[in-house]
C-alpha cells in the first residue's frame, strides 16, 4: 500500500474513536485531518477544525523534535485545553506524517491503580478512549483497572469497582474459569504474552465469546511492571466454527458407518478364512479322533471281558483319560470354527499356547517338526483369544507350506523391551520361524496385501497375513516379517504388556471425564506459587491459582471443578483457609487440602483429608502427598465427590 493509501486507512480507523485525534502534514505543519472528537475539542477552544499549528511555537518545537527523534513528544498549547501529544507515522521511506491526540490535563475519574504499576496517567486515559475492552493487572496477576468499554459492556455504565476481591470472576462463564486461570498462571510463570478464549457476561445477562490477549510491560531491567490485556469479540468466528464442527461431525458419522461396513466385511472374510482352515485341518484331526476312539473301544472291550479283574480300575482310568483328550480336541475345533467379535482381555499367553499346542501340531502335520521355546516367565497381554489362536495357526500353516511339510518350524515366546519409532516399552514377542524357501524383496513388500498369494490355485486365498496384521493393529501391537530366499522366514508379533487389573492407578491417569486432576494453589508469594505450579505442571496436573481464600471460594462457587487445594497458612484477606474449608463443607464440597506452613502447626480442622507440610517445601514430598490424597479421594468418592456441585 502506498503512502496515501496507508494514511487514508489510518484516518478511517480513527474516525469513530472517542479520542480526540488528528493528522498533521510533516512539511507544512497544517492539521490536514481531524476526527469528530478533535473537531468538538477545537470548537470548545474556539479554534477552526483545520488550523495552522505552526502558529504555536510550542507546536513547531514539539513536531520538529518528534520528526528528529522519531519519538512521541507532548506539550500544551496556549489558548487550548488538554495536553497535545505528537507521534510519528512511519512509512517505507521514513516519516510520512505526524499524528496527534489530545488528552485532558487532569487524570480521569478512575479507580486508583495499585502501587508499583508505574504507567503514566495519559496512557490509562488513552486506553479509556479506545472502543475495545482493555484491562490492567499487577505483576502478581491481580486486576486493578478496567477501561470504559469493558465497564459499559459488563455493567452498563462506568462505576467504581473493588477489584481486589476478584469481583471480575462473576462475569466469566463458569465453564471457562479454569482455562482463564490456567492461561493467566502460565503467563505469570513464563513472563511471556499469551491468549485464550472465554465467554464474558454482558450487563443484560447474555454471554458472548471473546479472545483475550495478555502481554507484560517491562522496564529496562526486564522486570514486569504490569500486565495489559485486551478482549476481542469472536462471536462470529465461534458461529462459523460451530457450523464447521457440525459438518465435521456429520462427515465423521458417515465415515464411521463406512468403517463399520468395512469391519463387517472383514469379519465375513475372517469367518470364510477360518472355515477354509478347518477344511485343511479336518483330515488330521479326524485321524487323531479315530485313534482315540479305537483305544477307547479296545479298553471298553477289555473291561467287558475282565470286569472282575483287579486291573479294571486302570482300564477305567485310561478310558476316562482318552475321552478327555478327544473332548479337548473337539472343543478346540469348535471354538476355532465359531464366529465371534473381537473382545480384548488380559490373558496369560503361556496358558493360551499350552492349550493351543495340540491344534498347532496337527496344523503343521507329522512330517514337519514343531518346536516350542517358551520363556519361564511371560508378561500378560491383552488380546482376543480366538483371534490370537487364529493368528498363530495361520502363521504355522504358512510355515508348513513354505517348507513343503518337511521342514523345521520354531515358535518362540518371551519378554522384550521394544525400541521402535512407533512402539516403545515392555512387549511380549511371539515369533514363528521356518527353514523354508523364503521370499524375495518384491514378494516381501506385498505380504500384507489382501488376496496376494504365491501359493498354487486352490491352496491359498491371500488373506492370512492381512488378517493377522489387522488383529495386531486392533491390539496396538506390531508385526514384522524377515525373510531370506533359500534360508527361511520369521514372522514376529509384538504384543504390548497388559496392565494388571490389580495395579494401583497411574499417577497421571486422567479422570473419568478425560480431564486432568485440577489443583488449586492459594499462595501469596509469587515465586513460591510459580515453583509449585511448575512442578505440578510437570506431573501432568491442571493447575489454577488464587491469591486469597475469598477469590478461591468465588472460583469454586462459580462452578470451577477442583480436586485438591494447596494453601499457605499465611494469606491476605478477611477469610482464613480454615474458614474457607468450613464454608465448602457446609455447601457439600469435601475437597482435600494441603497446608504449607512456615511455623509450628496451628489449629487445623480434624479430618483425614488435611495434611500440613513445612516450609521450605520439599517438591518431591509435595508431589507424593498430592498423589496420595488424590488416590484416597478416588478410592472413597462418597466422601470426596468428583462432582462438587451441591445437591
Amino acid at each position: 500500500m502506498n503512502e496515501s493509501g496507508r494514511l487514508f486507512a489510518l484516518q478511517q480507523t480513527m474516525m469513530p474513536v472517542a479520542l480526540a485525534w488528528g493528522l498533521v502534514d510533516a512539511q507544512t505543519l497544517d492539521l490536514r485531518f481531524s476526527n469528530p472528537a478533535l473537531q468538538r475539542h477545537l470548537q470548545l477552544s474556539g479554534l477552526p477544525c483545520l488550523f495552522k499549528l505552526q502558529a504555536f511555537t510550542q507546536a513547531r518545537q514539539a513536531i520538529a523534535q518528534c520528526i528528529e527523534t522519531g519519538q512521541e513528544v507532548s506539550t500544551a498549547l496556549p489558548g487550548t485545553t488538554g495536553c497535545w501529544h505528537f507521534s510519528p507515522v512511519r512509512g517505507d521511506a521514513g516519516i510520512d506524517a505526524v499524528q496527534c491526540y489530545v488528552l485532558p490535563s487532569v487524570p480521569l475519574n478512575q479507580p486508583e491503580l495499585a502501587p508499583g504499576l508505574g504507567h503514566a496517567n495519559h496512557f490509562e486515559a488513552f486506553l479509556d478512549h479506545l472502543p475495545y475492552q482493555v484491562w490492567i493487572a499487577t505483576p502478581h496477576g491481580e486486576l486493578t483497572w478496567l477501561n470504559r468499554a469493558l465497564h459499559a459492556y459488563a455493567y452498563g455504565q462506568v462505576q467504581h469497582l473493588n477489584l481486589n476481591d476478584g469481583i471480575w470472576i462473576d462475569i466469566v462463564h463458569p465453564d471457562d474459569l479454569a482455562a482463564v486461570n490456567t492461561g493467566f498462571s502460565r503467563a505469570l510463570i513464563t513472563g511471556k504474552s499469551t491468549g485464550y478464549r472465554l465467554r464474558i457476561k454482558q450487563h443484560d445477562g447474555d454471554y458472548h465469546w471473546f479472545f483475550a490477549s495478555l502481554s507484560p510491560v517491562k522496564n529496562d531491567a526486564g522486570q514486569t511492571l504490569y500486565w495489559v490485556g485486551a478482549n476481542l469479540s469472536i462471536d462470529g468466528l465461534r458461529q462459523s466454527e460451530n457450523r464447521l464442527r457440525d459438518q465435521v461431525t456429520t462427515l465423521n458419522h458417515q465415515l464411521m458407518l463406512k468403517q463399520r461396513a468395512l469391519e463387517q466385511s472383514e469379519t465375513y472374510l475372517a469367518q470364510a478364512q477360518k472355515m477354509s482352515m478347518v477344511n485343511q485341518l479336518s483330515a488330521g484331526v479326524v485321524h487323531d479322533i479315530k485313534n482315540q476312539l479305537f483305544i477307547t473301544g479296545l479298553h471298553a472291550g477289555l473291561l467287558e471281558k475282565h470286569l472282575a479283574d483287579p486291573e479294571q480300575r486302570e482300564h477305567v482310568d485310561v478310558i476316562l483319560d482318552t475321552i478327555q483328550k478327544a473332548g479337548s480336541l473337539a472343543s478346540n475345533l469348535t471354538g476355532f470354527s465359531s464366529r465371534k467379535s473381537m473382545q480384548l482381555a488380559a490373558v496369560d499367553p503361556r496358558a493360551l499356547l499350552h492349550d493351543l499346542e495340540p491344534l498347532l501340531r496337527n496344523a503343521v502335520g507329522q512330517d514337519a517338526g514343531l518346536q516350542l521355546h517358551i520363556a519361564a516367565s511371560v508378561w500378560p497381554i491383552s488380546v482376543d483369544k480366538l483371534y490370537f489362536e487364529n493368528s498363530l495357526i495361520n502363521l504355522c500353516i504358512n510355515a508348513r507350506d513354505a517348507t513343503e511339510a518337511h521342514g523345521q518350524i520354531t515358535l518362540t515366546m518371551e519378554n522384550v523391551l521394544l525400541k521402535r519409532p512407533s512402539h516403545v516399552g515392555e512387549h511380549v514377542i511371539v515369533s514363528v520361524t521356518d527353514n523354508g524357501m523364503g521370499m524375495n524383496e518384491e514378494v516381501l513388500a506385498r505380504v500384507f496385501d489382501m488376496f496376494f498369494t504365491t501359493k498354487p490355485e486352490g491352496k491359498g486365498a491371500g488373506l492370512g497375513l492381512p488378517m493377522v496384521k489387522n488383529f495386531m493393529d486392533h491390539v496396538h501391537g506390531l508385526i514384522e516379517v524377515e525373510s531370506t530366499p533359500g534360508m527361511g522366514t520369521t514372522v514376529s508379533l509384538y504384543f504390548p504388556r497388559a496392565q494388571s487389573p490389580l495395579a494401583s492407578p497411574d499417577p497421571h491417569e486422567r479422570s473419568a471425564e478425560g480431564k486432568q486432576p485440577a489443583i488449586l494453589l492459594i499462595e501469596p508469594d509469587l515465586d513460591t506459587r510459580n515453583a509449585m505450579a511448575q512442578r505440578l505442571y510437570e506431573q501432568s496436573y491442571a493447575v489454577v491459582t488464587a491469591y486469597q481464600p475469598e477469590v478461591a471460594l468465588r472460583y469454586i462457587s462459580n462452578g470451577m471443578k477442583v480436586d485438591l487445594i494447596i494453601a499457605s497458612d499465611q494469606v491476605p484477606g478477611l477469610m482464613s483457609v480454615a474458614q474457607m474449608q468450613e464454608k465448602l463443607r457446609l455447601e457439600g464440597r469435601c475437597i482435600p487440602i494441603i497446608f504449607t506452613t512456615s511455623a509450628a502447626p496451628t489449629e487445623r480442622p480434624e479430618a483425614s483429608d488435611c495434611v500440613a507440610l513445612p516450609k521450605p517445601l520439599d517438591m518431591d514430598q509435595l508431589a507424593r502427598t498430592v498423589q496420595e490424597l488424590l488416590d484416597a479421594n478416588r478410592a472413597d468418592p462418597a466422601e470426596s465427590p468428583l462432582d462438587q456441585s451441591p445437591a
